[in-house]
Parts: C-alpha cells; structure tokens; sequence
C-alpha cells in the first residue's frame, strides 16, 4: 500500500457512519448488507446512506455486489490489514516513501 491509498482509506473511515458501517459488514461477514438494513442499523436515514457507501466503495473498503434491483455490500477486509501493515512499516522506519 502506498501512501495515497493509506489515506484514501484513513480518510474514508475517519467519519464515525462510515466507520460503523465497516465494522457492521465486517461482522456480516460475505453474506454483507443490503444498504436500506445499513441505514436501519446505523439510524442513517436511508437517502443519505447512498453517499456513505459511495466514499466507502471509493476508497475501496466496501464492493457492492448486484442481484436484480438489490445491492448487497461487503467489507474488504484486506485493504484495512495492508494498511496496518503500511503504519506498522512507518513506525518502523521501513518506508522510504516521504509524506506530502
């Protein structure tokens, strides 16, 4: 992971929503979330839940996955290992790449 896509991804879950939605798909494991249960569980109304996930699916934390009319999402959950292999580089001072 580069530094770029550490902060896409810091960036993304740096919102306490986002946040709470990745640990929920998280724990849904592959069978995900359609996004109307996100909203519901979150207490987002459901028209403002499109732009969370849209940041989510940006960032590449989150897929969508189609199945006729319904969306159903999933956590990425190795984008968040290699970006705590990239800190833990960091703190080790094994990354040559400068900060911007």
């Amino acid at each position: 992971m580069n530094e770029a896509e550490a902060l896409r991804v810091m960036s993304a879950l740096a919102q306490s929503t986002r946040m709470r939605v990745f640990v929920m798909l998280t724990r849904a494991g592959d069978a995900g979330m359609g996004s109307s249960e996100i909203a519901d569980a979150v207490g987002v109304p459901r028209n403002l839940m499109s732009s969370h996930l849209a940041i989510l699916s940006k960032a590449g934390i989150i897929l969508a996955r189609k199945a006729g009319r319904s969306v159903t999402y999933t956590a990425v959950r190795e984008i968040v290992i290699a970006l705590g292999d990239h800190l833990r580089d960091l703190g080790a001072g094994g990354a040559s790449e400068e900060p911007a």
